[in-house]
């Protein structure tokens, strides 16, 4: 079983005025499935604890916009969080995965630009494949995807390459990066009924390769 670090929404307790870390229980059973043992990442805690473990890889999960979108105070402390989580895997030359606004963060980090959009919260959509990746195939067979987001890519970073679009409006669904082991998508495999066998090839072989 391999070790994946995988980040957290932050949520404000306006009662006793705390903030915490959460993350959507099926994300374990997901990876568990794929034998990845996830390790929740809490924001200001030093990425170089991380040094005495084997890690595999680094998930980047959805919740919350970005501070570029929103303006708020806990979407910049993740934003922050969540660049030195790029940045130590940079470093160490282990995997990527994000999921909708890892997906956003990815692109943020490498110098895309996003647009507001409609019609993509509470919906589900087909994805066309417009360049050829090593995860084309499973996303051809992936019937449709959940879609929970108000903002897309605009115009993406130099060194991403967009994988999969959605067709009835072009939206960008998913992207590599032309270098690194990165990959990163718009819809949440943690929130379907049941497994997607694609989408569980694509998760496996980022860090299974």
């Amino acid at each position: 079983m391999k070790n994946v670090l995988i980040t957290q929404r932050l949520v404000r307790i306006h009662d006793i005025n705390e903030i915490r870390n959460a993350l959507d229980i099926r994300w374990q059973k997901l990876l568990l499935q794929m034998d990845l043992f996830p390790i929740p990442v809490p924001v200001n805690i030093d990425m170089k604890l991380y040094d005495r473990f084997e890690i595999s890889g680094i998930i980047l999960t959805g919740g919350n916009d970005l501070s570029s979108q929103s303006q708020n105070e806990l979407s910049l402390i993740r934003d922050k969080h969540e660049m030195k989580c790029i940045d130590y895997a940079l470093r160490r030359s282990i995997p990527i995965f994000g999921v909708c606004r890892g997906l956003q963060l990815i692109a943020e980090y490498f110098g895309s630009t996003f647009k507001k959009i409609d019609n993509h919260v509470a919906e589900r959509h087909k994805l066309r494949v417009i360049n050829e990746s090593k995860y084309s195939k499973q996303i051809e067979n992936i019937e449709s995807v959940n879609s929970y987001h108000n903002y897309a890519i605009d115009i993406p970073g130099d060194e991403l390459v967009v994988v999969a679009i959605c067709p009835h409006d072009n939206v960008i669904e998913a992207i590599t990066h032309k270098n690194h082991k990165i990959y990163a998508q718009m819809w949440h495999p943690e929130r379907e009924k049941r497994l997607d066998v694609y989408n569980h090839q694509i998760i496996s072989s980022l860090f299974h390769a």
